[in-house]
């Protein structure tokens, strides 16, 4: 017997004629009672619906139901039926019965002969659709593979773990770490694991799926993170050079392919709500015009969501961004979840996007560093596309990664929707609960978005909280060590004046109760006292891009202090071109990008936060014998 029982899932036939509908439902029921089928992956019940005007309601209240048979004889408008349920529940499988000889529009759709409808047969079908969703093609084959316990004469060193596990010095690692992460740790030597660099068979399937689950055209594994992926789409998009128009507030990836890529970054300022350090999207306005006044950009890159949560209109903006003759990437790094609950949807596939780059680690169950591609540009080149992908991709990936993509994309496919639904509830039990601590307040969307959007119909992703602690009595970063020391609690990051935490597929009813609770002890045991806890310096805006950043991240250099003798800003940095980028993190959004005039305000800015106590790191800024130093281009002075 398994160690695991099955799961429960759930078939509705949707038909006016009651006698064909109830004695379809009879038939399959009793054969699914038999239980004759060997290997089945679920426990399949059916019942039906007259009518498909509750099929919607029972699709989002039902997180088990798997497959919808439809009749098309008795009900009137099939097409909208199966449109409005996958804008609800898009994993669902469909089948349409129909008259022979007649053929729905639909072609995602399974068909089934209504004149020949044998239980048996359906039946088969229906489980067919569910196991093939359920199916892990790579992760199967890498479990059969280790559990076949072959001996290794090939890379990588530890050689399934035996070079640590009798080791005096190191096998306290092996313990700790578990015999199968090194069991599973295998070289490209093994040809039935396929080759990420040129899939043929399980890691293409795999990606199949993936594509069908995500709602792409095509979809590519990654196992080197949403930085390489959108530095591989820039540089397959643009080639050597070319324009793109960029959030400013994107990943320093896209800043890096920049410069790898040799391109033109027209850069488009953040939005910041000064209050609570956020920033958020570029308006809608200022995208609109940057479209208009650069004809001939090739690219438009936006982040949807945003670290903490902001989701543009998406639609719109990609509408306008191909009327002009532009590709867009959207990195919806922190929503993989998007596409499978229908209170987070529409996703930026459904939107129209060519390129969306996914960190499938960071809300959903794969390992860190495993992301996504997911392809939809109708003038793709395939063949062009993987060599890009291949010039940033380790020949070595590490299979543990490629498995935990593949078991993510099965879970939220079989089961995401419930899952989802899960996590925002517990988004608003933890939203109430805080607010009755009296100290804490969960920010709504209203209180967050910064003023130039409050008509672009921006969202706020429910799954992640940004908890305002300005009456707490004491500072974000003092609250945020408290939470660690006194409770065991690790918040994801901090303002000067909020604590964030995400709500993921991981989170438990205990997990919120521990939270809770921690914050209500905290809440009693902190003095009630004014704290000043003064906001950072707004972030200014990039300047003038006089250089293209290539050239002038390669070319020559020297570096200049930050501050003069009396530790005031360095005059003489004013007008040079900044060589290097810098990133104040949080919130992690660049100040100086290569290529760019520096300007007083930049350097007031870098230097406030340098002498400041703000916990802010600036990355980018190098230190010689204790002064702060900026990368410059080399003057050609003299």
């Amino acid at each position: 017997m398994s160690e695991y029982s099955l799961p429960q899932c759930h078939a509705i036939v949707v038909s006016a004629d009651n006698d064909w509908r109830d004695s379809l439902c009879q038939r399959l029921s009793e054969l699914e009672a038999r239980g004759e089928e060997e290997n089945r992956c679920c426990e399949l019940r059916v019942s039906g619906l007259a009518s498909p005007d509750l099929l919607v309601e029972q699709a989002r209240l039902d997180g088990a139901l798997q497959c919808v048979v439809l009749d098309a004889a008795s009900l009137s408008d099939v097409e909208t039926t199966v449109s409005q349920l996958r804008s609800v529940r898009s994993e669902v499988d469909v089948f349409i019965a129909v008259p022979s000889g007649q053929t729905p529009a639909d072609d995602n759709a399974e068909l089934v002969d209504r004149d020949d409808t044998r239980a048996e047969i359906l039946l088969r079908r229906l489980r067919r659709a569910i196991a093939k969703r359920a199916s892990t093609p790579f992760a199967d084959t890498l479990r059969e593979y280790v559990e076949g316990a072959r001996d290794a004469w090939h890379t990588p060193g530890h050689s399934s773990g035996d070079g640590l596990r009798e080791s005096p010095w190191v096998a306290d690692f092996y313990r700790m770490m578990g015999e199968h992460v090194f069991n599973a740790d295998l070289s490209v030597s093994v040809q039935e694991l396929d080759s990420l660099l040129d899939p043929s068979h399980v890691i293409h399937a795999a990606q199949d799926l993936a594509a069908d689950a995500f709602g792409a055209k095509h979809t590519f594994f990654v196992t080197n993170g949403t930085s390489m992926a959108n530095k591989v789409i820039v540089q397959h998009v643009l080639g050597d050079r070319g324009k793109m128009l960029v959030d400013q507030a994107c990943h320093k990836s896209v800043h890096h392919a920049a410069i790898m890529s040799g391109v033109d970054p027209i850069y488009l300022p953040a939005s910041v709500n000064e209050t609570f350090g956020l920033y958020g999207p570029v308006s809608k306005k200022t995208i609109y015009d940057a479209i208009d006044a650069h004809p001939d950009a090739r690219l438009l890159v936006l982040t949807s969501c945003s670290y903490d949560g902001f989701y543009y209109d998406l639609a719109p903006i990609i509408a306008r961004a191909h009327a002009a003759g532009m590709k867009v990437l959207v990195d919806e790094a922190w929503y993989a979840h998007g596409y499978f609950h229908p209170d987070l949807r529409p996703c930026a596939l459904e939107s129209g996007a060519d390129y969306v780059t996914q960190s499938t680690h960071k809300m959903l169950s794969a390992f860190s560093q495993a992301s996504m591609i997911h392809v939809a540009d109708p003038q793709f080149n395939e063949s062009r596309f993987r060599e890009h992908l291949n010039m940033h991709t380790s020949t070595s990936p590490q299979y543990g990664l490629i498995a935990s993509l593949d078991v993510a994309r099965k879970q939220m496919s079989m089961e995401g929707f419930t899952r989802l639904d899960r996590c925002i509830a517990y988004g608003r039990e933890l939203r109430s609960g805080i607010a009755d601590t009296g100290r804490f307040r969960v920010l709504e969307l209203a209180d967050m978005l910064p003023d130039p959007l409050q008509d672009d119909a921006v969202r706020l992703d429910p799954t992640k909280l940004t908890i305002d602690v300005s009456r707490a009595g004491c500072t974000a970063r003092d609250l945020q060590k408290a939470l660690y020391k006194k409770h065991s609690i690790q918040v994801e990051k901090i303002t000067h004046n909020t604590l964030s935490v995400l709500v993921t597929l991981g989170t438990t009813q205990s997990k919120v109760l521990r939270l809770l609770n921690a914050l209500r002890t905290l809440a009693r045991e902190i003095p009630e006292k004014p704290i000043r806890s003064q906001a950072p310096s707004v972030l200014p805006t990039i300047g003038d891009i006089v250089t293209r950043p290539r050239e002038a991240y390669f070319g020559p250099s020297e570096d200049a202090p930050l501050s003069d003798d009396s530790h005031g800003v360095n005059k003489a940095l004013i007008g040079r071109i900044s060589a290097d980028q810098v990133v104040p993190y949080p919130p992690g959004i660049p100040v100086l990008v290569p290529g760019q005039r520096i300007s007083e305000d930049v350097l007031d800015y870098l230097l406030d936060l340098y002498h400041g106590d703000s916990g802010i790191e600036l990355h980018g800024l190098m230190r010689h014998d204790g002064r702060a130093m900026l990368r410059v281009v080399a003057s050609t002075d003299g």
